[in-house]
């Protein structure tokens, strides 16, 4: 695509290193910025003097040999503990969540909300895992989908991608390093392309979110679009914003269009890179878009429920989920019999800044709060 309207793709090898050294100065410059949960890494040591030492026993040696290899033997086992592998990831049900005080009053985790982590991630081809670690796309779309029957309602929270949050951080080799304060999208970045990556986003979010649990996912790809939107026979949308006019003059403010293979990606993933927060824009359409499609899901009967999983089928290698085929259907069952509309789209609230390197948003920590308590909580 030519002009000022490109995608934000930045898979390149060396691109990735230089992203990585950006924002590790990124999170020392915002240190200062107030999160709930601040951890303090430190990735450097004092170096140790060097004294040579003279033992006058062989047994001596074999002692210290002996200490040492026990030493180095115990911190490589504590070190793979930390690893995330399939068998082997992070936990973040934990159990802090499930009450807590707000303004002296006491609230209850409502256990009839059901939480289901979406990302559209910026790659394309096949969805592979690597062994090396913190080479992964970014996540460009996150979007918490919260089905609750307690309320009977059904509500998706948008959350930009450039939130600056606690993600973790692994080596290349997958070794735990942390949390760090970086841009949310770099939480999939930092694991492996694979489960590694899906959970580590959702870590991050729960964390985001006051460590609520959310226990299944869904990650598509650039190459899914035109395939999620064939699923549902096209998504017909009134357009928001008039930023893709040039490129596409259908895609005019105003205009309703039924959107096709030839223009769906550039809805939902193109964007004026030379443009301070151009990501609001594209929230602005993928607001309209999923808002669109939600209405459409909702409309469609058992069977054609249960085709569209074995059409998804044809998308698996652009497609990474924990949803299973059973868990589908009921969730697919849920979504139609909870209330929807436009006003339970949200959008989190907070500042953008410009950073050194990549836009920056801060979330209202007060505002956060409150919406957390309205979809989460039930007042004692």
């Amino acid at each position: 695509m030519s002009g000022k309207v490109a995608d934000d793709r930045e898979h390149d090898g060396s691109q990735l290193a230089d992203r990585h050294q950006e924002d590790a100065h990124s999170q020392e410059h915002h240190s200062r910025h107030h999160h709930r949960h601040h951890r303090h890494h430190s990735s450097h040591s004092r170096r140790a003097r060097k004294r040579k030492i003279f033992l006058s026993s062989a047994a001596v040696v074999m002692v210290v040999i002996g200490i040492a290899f026990g030493l180095v033997r115990q911190a490589w086992i504590r070190q793979q503990s930390l690893q995330v592998t399939a068998e082997n990831t992070y936990d973040v049900s934990a159990e802090g969540y499930r009450e807590i005080e707000s303004d002296g009053e006491t609230w209850t985790y409502n256990n009839l909300v059901t939480t289901v982590l979406f990302a559209g991630v910026d790659s394309s081809g096949a969805m592979e895992t690597s062994k090396r670690y913190g080479t992964a796309a970014r996540a460009d779309s996150i979007e918490l989908i919260v089905m609750d029957k307690y309320n009977n309602r059904l509500s998706i929270v948008a959350i930009n991608r450039d939130t600056m949050t606690e993600i973790r951080r692994y080596s290349s080799v997958g070794n735990d390093d942390g949390l760090y304060t970086s841009h949310l999208g770099y939480a999939y970045t930092w694991g492996n392309g694979g489960t590694a990556s899906c959970k580590n986003l959702v870590e991050a979010v729960s964390l985001l979110f006051g460590e609520i649990p959310i226990l299944d996912y869904v990650v598509m790809n650039q190459d899914s679009m035109v395939y999620v939107n064939d699923l549902v026979g096209g998504i017909t949308v009134t357009v928001p914003n008039s930023e893709l006019a040039g490129e596409y003059p259908e895609l005019t403010e105003g205009a309703v269009v039924t959107l096709d293979e030839t223009n769906v990606r550039a809805f939902l993933q193109y964007r004026d890179t030379s443009e301070d927060f151009s990501n609001v824009g594209r929230m602005e359409r993928q607001q309209a878009y999923i808002t669109a499609y939600i209405e459409t899901v909702r409309q469609m009967s058992t069977s054609e429920i249960e085709s569209a999983w074995d059409y998804l089928t044809e998308m698996e290698d652009y497609l990474q989920t924990s949803i299973t085929r059973s868990q589908y259907l009921d969730l697919a069952e849920l979504v139609q019999s909870l209330d929807f509309s436009e006003a339970n789209y949200i959008q989190l609230e907070g500042e953008d800044e410009a950073g050194e390197y990549h836009d920056e948003f801060y979330v209202d920590e007060d505002a956060l709060q409150e919406l957390i308590l309205d979809l989460f909580y039930i007042k004692d």
